[in-house]
This record gives structure tokens, sequence and C-alpha cells, in this order.
């Protein structure tokens, strides 16, 4: 078990990304626009992995946070010292706050958490900031920040801004269609 005071910033990476409705195929790993995502989140992931990188925190979120969980686990049978981190922003009625938290996205949360290294609870439960609490925590113990930010308003917006105004390095993976 690792616990945030132990994560050295300069080996760890955050990310942060859209919940399903804003990804491609609605986060869908199956769907064909969803293909050149998932091959560029492995190819960064290894790609910083390489550069020294050997945690990864998340914020448990439906969308982006879980599909690079997932990512991590599975590159952990390749790199097995590679340590990943859920960071919840609160602990009580967690998945039931947001209508993306369908079945499907709960039962892979779950198994996320289940298989992460560590997983903590910044609160019991939730209250008006407690994600951009949770956006700081990521970020105060990370040097770069692999993100999928479409320019749009929001929590990753706020994530990508604080990242770049501290100096980490920002891979953001969106692109446009068309």
């Amino acid at each position: 078990m690792v616990s945030l005071k132990e994560i050295d910033p300069q080996t760890a990476l955050c990310v942060s990304g859209h919940r399903p409705s804003r990804l491609p195929g609605n986060g869908d790993l199956d769907a064909p626009e969803m293909q050149p995502v998932i091959s560029a989140l492995r190819h960064e992931l290894i790609a910083a992995i390489d550069r020294g990188m050997t945690t990864v925190l998340h914020g448990c979120c439906a969308g982006w946070d879980i599909i690079c969980g997932e990512q991590v686990i599975a590159l952990k049978k390749q790199y097995p010292h590679i340590k990943l981190v859920s960071v919840a922003p609160y602990a009580v009625h967690f998945f039931s706050r947001e209508d993306c938290w369908t079945p499907d996205w709960i039962n892979r949360a779950r198994e996320v958490i289940r298989q992460s290294d560590t997983g903590i609870s910044l609160a019991e439960h939730y209250r008006p900031g407690i994600y951009y609490e949770r956006n700081d925590v990521l970020l105060a113990h990370s040097s770069e920040l692999i993100c999928y930010h479409d320019g749009g308003r929001g929590g990753t917006a706020y994530t990508v801004r604080k990242a770049r105004e501290k100096g980490l390095t920002v891979h953001n993976l969106y692109e446009p269609s068309g």
C-alpha cells in the first residue's frame, strides 16, 4: 500500500478528462472512434513509464479516469513496478451523485479501485468544491498530466489550467474530428 506522502511527484503523473458523454463513442472501448484514443493513451503511458514515471493517480470518475485506470492495470502485466493510486473525492453515495454512473461504469470503477495499489477518499460525504480539491491533490503529487480535454469548461479545464500554472508537463490526447 502506497500513501500519498510516499509518492515522489517527480516519478508520478495524474490523469484528468471528461465523463463518458464527452468522450468519443461515449467512452465505449469497443466504439471505433474510441480506438485511436485508447491507442494514444497506451502509447503515452508507456512513454511516461520509459521516462521513469512509476505512479499514476486518477480521480475515480466515470469516463476518462476509469479508462486510464483500466489501461494502467493492463500495463502492469508488462510493467509490474508501476503503481495505480485511486483518489476519490468522497466515499458515501459517490456512485449515485451523477447521471453518468450506469451499472457498467459502476462495475468498471469498482474493479479499478479494487485493483489499485492505493485507494483513498478525501471526504466521507459530498461537499461543494470537493472535486476541485481532489484535482488539486492529484496535481500536488504529480509532475505530468495526461488528459483528454476538448477545450470546454468544467473540472478538466480547471485541472489543465492549474497543471500549466504549476509547471506540469501536459499531454492532451484530444484531437478534434473532421
